[in-house]
């Protein structure tokens, strides 16, 4: 991995030669106070990235698996997590990265290892703010009227003994109020907690 690492770094360092003017400098004073869902800034080897477009669309706010995934991104934010993303990320990781590169810092950091935290306490603390809907989900299947369109092109008509369900015979779950979705998404902190509506 150090040497594809070395590699990427070897293309940003040109990349920054053919850059017409110099990258804009900040401290960590300044990327600490990018620490919410809505602006998110993290240092990787001194280097400023605004990540908050790639935490807006994370996977893991519609629940597909990548929970824990957004709870480091969201832990980490506004904060050097170069030991990190170092020690997880390979080649493409850092490749990627680099899209979102908007500075440099005014000095070189002394990175440490990044503090993680839990939904409750990242919502308590306030640092998730503005978050998205996850109305783009695709819906489960489960939840789907009916088979998929090859089981219902293949399906044979049920007995006349079997009554379709009626509309207002189907079972609605009630979508969760933390996670928006039914039953609640792996990982949602709504499933420890009374209140949840979506913990069935």
């Amino acid at each position: 991995m150090t040497d594809a690492v070395g590699k990427v770094e070897a293309l940003a360092a040109e990349r920054d030669r053919r850059r017409s003017k110099p990258w804009p400098v900040f401290t960590m004073a300044e990327v600490a106070r990018h620490c919410y869902s809505d602006d998110a800034w993290i240092v990787v080897s001194d280097k400023v990235y605004d990540m908050t477009a790639h935490v807006q669309h994370h996977e893991g706010w519609v629940g597909s698996g990548k929970v824990s995934t957004l709870l480091a991104l969201l832990s980490a934010m506004g904060t050097d997590c170069s030991i990190d993303f170092n020690s997880t990320h390979d080649a493409r990781g850092f490749r990627e990265l680099h899209a979102y590169q908007v500075g440099i810092l005014d000095r070189p950091h002394k990175p440490t290892p990044v503090r993680y935290f839990t939904w409750e306490q990242l919502s308590a603390s306030g640092r998730i703010r503005n978050r998205p809907r996850a109305a783009a989900a695709p819906p489960r299947l489960a939840d789907r009227a009916g088979p998929p369109p090859a089981e219902r092109a293949n399906a044979r008509p049920p007995p006349e003994s079997a009554a379709a369900p009626q509309p207002a015979e189907r079972a609605t779950a009630a979508l969760c109020g933390f996670c928006e979705c039914s039953p609640c998404a792996d990982g949602c902190p709504g499933l420890e907690r009374s209140d949840c509506q979506g913990a069935l």
